[in-house]
Order: C-alpha cells, then structure tokens, then sequence
C-alpha cells in the first residue's frame, strides 16, 4: 500500500454531492425555474440578492419533502455479492429567508439554507462493497447581503457567504486473512467562505434580466478514520504512512455564474428562462493531507449547465399556478464516474400553485419529479477493492415544496 493511493482512497470517500448550491437549494417555481430575474419573494435574497429592491419586508420559510429512489445494478465485478441494496429514503429540506428594506435605496437580504439527504447507500454485502457501502453529507449555506437601486431601472448586490459541510462514508475492507470484512468509516466536517455579486435591470414593468455571479468555495474537511476488525498487515501499514491520525482535505465547491430573464406577456400568463454555468472541472478534493505530506488531485469532472423554462398563468387575484422544466447535463464522462459520486443527467419537471390569504401572507406549494439517470459505472480502483460495472435503475426523485411568507 503506497501513500499517494491510500490518500485518495480517502479522498474520493468524503467528494460528495456539493452541487447541491446548484440544484438542491429549492426555488418558488416548479422546475427550479424563475431563479434570477423573477425577483419577487425573499428567497431572492439567496438566487439574485440584487432582485430584493422590489421587495418589501417580509420572511419566507420554507420545507421541501424529499422521496428519493434508485437501485444500482452490477454487471461485472471482481467479488461476489450481486446488485445494491434498493434504496428508499425521505430527507427533508428546511430554508428561511428574510428581506429588510433599510431605507429608498438600500436593503439586506439574509437565507440559510439546509439541504440534507444527500448520499447513497449501498449496502454491506454488494459487490463493490470495498469501493464503498454508504456516504452522507450535511450542508449549510448562510447568507448575508447588500443591494443597492442604482436607479429605476438598476439594482446591484454583494454577499457574503457561509458553508459548513459534513461528511460521513463507510466501505468495508477486504482483509487477506480469515477474519471476514473490516470496516472503515470516516467523518469530516469544515467551514468555507465565499463571495456573491449580482444585478437586476428592469427594461420596463413587465421585462426585467438578472445576472448572478457566486464566488468558488473552499472548505477545509478534517477528520480520523475508524477502523475494526482489521488485519495487522494493513494496521501497520497505514500507521506507518501516518493514516490512522488526522486527514485534511481540501475541498471547492465551484465558482458558478446564472443568468435569468423574466417577462409579463399579458394579465395572465408569464414566462421565465434561467441558465447556470458551473466550473465543475475545479470542482470536489484538490488535495490530501496526513501527517507530514500532502497528495494532489487531479478532477475528472467538467463543465456543465443547468437551463430550465418556466410559465405562469394568473388564475386570479389572488392565485397563480406555475409550471416548469429543467434540464442539467452530465457533469462527468461515462468512463470517469465512480460510485462514490455517480452524478449524471438530471431531468426535473414540476407544477405548483401560490396564493394569497386573507392576512396578506402567501403561501406556495410545488410538486416535482427528477429524474437522475441511470450513471453507468466502470471502476477498479486496486485488486483489493476489485472492479465493479453497473448502472441504476428508476433513479429518481419526488419532491413536495411548501413555502409560507410572512408580509408586513
């Protein structure tokens, strides 16, 4: 066992699903459509702070019900054991938003943001159980911003933001000896900054363009793996390449840039187009510490993007149902995807309706359906962890958003 293998061994167990700040973080509209320029709630103060100098005060809470399924299906693989375990899993996702006008030109915008739930489990006996059995991941997003009307038609805002990310994943290990599977699981938790700019140009009442820049994030993960039932071979083995203490990793989220229009064709109907680019190929582990040294990681991902459509139809006063597609492509190559991140394509259709009480608060409810891919896998990462070939089946998601907004 080398160091620079062992180092990335654990460095791919902890490169988890941070492209949730692009997807998982849920919009008003269905489809995650209206992200940038819709500019008309508080939770503008998290897609396009710029946007919430055409709010007034008021807080927005909101819980997203999250019915994941997937099952991954092995093809070819070095040990025995068959598919994954089928997976079923509800995760709920909280989010707040507040907006503060502070005078005729000036307001603060604040969102925390929860997402939970991310990971797959596996299962302790499948084939590619020494690759991985289960990873996890913990997010939290807090943000703080300014904006500013430049004038009637121009409105400009920075932020500043704040992650936390835990991480827990389990693998088993195949021990040489008689004494059956080890165990090994590692968590990790670290916090990072980051910065948001973006604006909001309005070329009448009825048409308005926003553009969002968030600055790339790095956070500093570190944690000691636990171990049991493992032979002495590999106890001395990883003690001497300094394995058993402390692992630091250094972990980005990448710079992403969105751009969003709005637009009133009539008293009934809307429509809004959004697309994010993300430099995914800077994204997830940079490098790898224990003890004394440090191993470099080089990313398999690429750039890719998020464009959704969305309409609006004014059913009356006082309601309005929405509709909405998004589409986000591969953010990795076939030959380049590991279990340990099988992301793919993600499809994501929806439908939802707002309405307005008679306190004057607004309440907001969105059904949709994401459809996550099938993620071929091909990996072998050593003859100890084996080959594993596969892909899901019915890998998708069903998501059920409530959003309640309190006007003052």
């Amino acid at each position: 066992m080398n160091r620079p293998f062992a180092l990335c061994s654990y460095s791919y167990r902890i490169a988890l699903a941070l492209l949730s700040i692009a997807t998982s973080v849920e919009a008003k509209r269905p489809g995650f459509t209206g992200l940038t320029a819709l500019a008309d709630s508080p939770d503008a103060a998290f897609w396009n702070p710029a946007g919430i100098t055409r709010v007034p005060e008021s807080l927005e809470l909101q819980l997203a019900t999250a019915y994941s399924h997937s099952n991954f299906e092995v093809d070819e693989a070095t040990f025995g054991g068959g598919d994954a375990d089928e997976e079923d899993a509800i995760n709920f996702i909280p989010g707040a938003y507040y907006v503060k006008p502070l005078n005729d030109e000036w307001v603060y915008g604040f969102s925390v943001t929860v997402p939970s739930g991310f990971g797959w489990d596996y299962g302790k006996s499948w084939s590619g159980r020494y690759l991985s059995q289960e990873t996890s991941l913990v997010f939290l997003a807090l943000n703080n911003s300014l904006a500013y009307r430049w004038s009637e038609e121009l409105s400009v805002a920075a932020g500043i933001q704040i992650m936390y990310a835990a991480s827990e994943s389990k693998a088993r290990v195949n021990n040489v000896g008689p004494r059956g599977d080890g165990r090994m699981k590692l968590e990790e938790d670290g916090i990072g900054t980051g910065f948001t700019l973006s604006s909001l140009y309005e070329f009448s009442p009825e048409t308005r363009f926003g553009i969002t820049y968030r600055s790339e994030t790095e956070i500093d993960l570190d944690g000691s793996p636990e171990l049991e039932n493992i032979d002495n071979i590999y106890l001395v083995a990883l003690n001497d390449l300094d394995l058993l203490g402390e692992i630091d990793v250094d972990f980005k989220v990448p710079q992403q840039v969105q751009l969003g229009l709005f637009h009133q064709l009539n008293d009934h109907y809307s429509i809004t187009a959004d697309i994010i680019w993300l430099d995914m190929s800077a994204f997830g582990v940079t490098s790898v510490s224990a003890g004394p040294d440090s191993v470099s990681v080089e990313s398999t991902f690429e750039d890719t993007y998020f464009a959704s459509i969305g309409v609006g139809y004014r059913w009356d006063s006082r309601t309005q149902v929405n509709a909405g597609i998004g589409y986000m492509a591969s953010p990795v190559d076939d030959d380049d995807r590991t279990v340990y991140l099988p992301l793919d394509e993600l499809w994501v259709v929806g439908v939802g309706v707002e309405r307005e009480l008679d306190s004057g608060d607004i309440v907001t409810v969105n059904f949709e359906y994401v459809d996550i891919g099938d993620a071929p896998v091909d990996q072998e990462n050593s003859a100890l962890s084996g080959r594993v070939k596969g892909k899901y089946e019915n890998n998708y998601a069903a998501l059920l958003d409530i959003n309640y907004r309190f006007n003052w």
